[in-house]
């Protein structure tokens, strides 16, 4: 019994210890600090107090200008897309692997969409597909970096450049990645980034957003916040009639949020390094087991690895699809092995096929549909690729070997 499958009543080789690992780690010192916070202020006007303390300390550990914080990452995007007036007329090219959050605020905004396919080594999306959808109507370029692994930026970058078309990272995956030694976020038009339960910087909920355009950030601001703090952050003529109502949203974050995003940053650094060390392991490992691969690492850069993606290759293994493979593992106690299911091919959401069903805003206009071709690495990719936390912490590489030893049993038993 000792290599059967616990699928088929065999032992688990994980221990119950290691079967899911807790992040953020909610220790004493965090709890001190919402609770100091829920005596100081539980509803904050302005840009002061708490959201003062976190923004200037994610300008300096991201190495921003500009920082505006909010209450998701799907708000952070909106406010992004609302920064830079994309608007009803427009096209913009979003990738057709990622996040749905990555393209859906602009449905918001009654954009067009044009969807870019993704690579299938690494699910990141093709520069060379970037360039086959631009027209004369493109008004942005929209990237995820997938998992934590940096797009190839300075193909991207020279597109943007050469059609005079702002590049825009949904960096969501990807908490101080770097490209040829910058990181990510930091040197594009503009940025925005999760601050999600599970997120390598977590506010529980939240986001943040940046762009070095004044412009764009004042408009930002006036997409989710207003009165006091739009008085003080919004100058530009135009704007300032709607600093007091703000476009009518509220897209604060949580102060009790805020405390748990800023009692991190410090760590941050050291938990990038430490999951980066797990993620060197898991690839060493991964290398080792045939019908398993690593995805590429573009050249020059540093993931944030807000997930390890394994790659499957079925034509490995006897009998057995990738979602009989991963449940095989999840039955060894590595319960946090996984199939994505929001994140994959966009292509299957109704939301960006027929969007005037459920959107005025496209009512007298004529909404392009995609075209199945729009979506063919991203769907090959999405039914070849599994993932597996990457840990930080003492026992970072308990959990690891844990679950390789996991995967390793499995793809044993399922060996040709």
């Amino acid at each position: 019994m000792k290599h059967e499958l616990a699928l088929n009543g065999g032992k688990k080789v994980v221990s119950d210890e290691l079967e899911r690992f807790q992040h953020p780690i909610i220790d004493p010192s965090i709890a001190s600090v919402v609770l100091n916070q829920l005596h100081t202020s539980i509803s904050l006007y302005d840009n002061g107090g708490i959201y003062s303390d976190l923004e200037s300390g994610l300008k300096e550990v991201f190495k921003l200008d500009n920082v505006l914080t909010t209450n998701s990452g799907t708000t952070a995007l909106f406010s992004l897309f609302y920064g830079f007036d994309f608007s009803l007329g427009d096209n913009v090219i979003v990738p057709s692997y990622t996040f749905f959050a990555t393209a859906a605020p602009l449905i918001a905004l009654g954009v067009q969409l044009r969807f870019a396919d993704c690579l299938t080594d690494n699910g990141n999306v093709d520069p060379q597909n970037i360039r086959k959808k631009i027209d004369a109507n493109t008004k942005g370029i929209i990237i995820t970096h997938m998992w934590g692994i940096p797009c190839d930026m300075e193909d991207i970058l020279k597109i943007g450049i050469e059609y005079g078309i702002p590049v825009l990272e949904d960096a969501s995956h990807a908490h101080l990645a770097e490209y040829d030694g910058k990181i990510i976020g930091s040197f594009s038009d503009g940025a925005a980034w999760s601050l999600q339960g599970k997120k390598n910087l977590t506010a529980g909920e939240g986001g943040m957003l940046t762009s070095r355009d004044k412009r764009v950030m004042e408009r930002a601001v006036i997409a989710g916040h207003f009165n006091k703090r739009a008085k003080q952050e919004v100058f530009e003529p135009d704007l300032i009639p709607f600093a007091i109502t703000g476009s009518g949203y509220n897209f604060r974050m949580h102060p009790l949020g805020a405390s748990i995003a800023y009692h991190q940053l410090n760590e941050l650094k050291n938990q990038t390094k430490e999951r980066r060390e797990v993620a060197a392991f898991i690839a060493s490992q991964i290398d080792q087991i045939e019908g398993l691969s690593n995805p590429r690492i573009p050249n020059s850069s540093k993931p944030a690895w807000y997930a390890y993606p394994i790659l499957f290759d079925n034509n490995a293994f006897s009998n057995v699809s990738i979602n009989e493979f991963v449940r095989a593992i999840n039955a060894e106690g590595a319960i946090e092995a996984d199939i994505p299911g929001s994140t994959g091919s966009l292509g299957r959401f109704e939301l960006f096929n027929n969007p005037q069903k459920i959107n005025r805003m496209y009512s007298g206009t004529e909404y392009v549909s995609p075209s199945p071709s729009d979506f063919k690495n991203a769907e090959f990719f999405s039914s070849k690729m599994f993932k597996i936390p990457t840990w930080y912490g003492t026992k970072r590489f308990k959990f690891a070997e844990a679950y390789l030893e996991a995967i390793k049993k499995v793809a044993k038993y399922y060996k040709k």
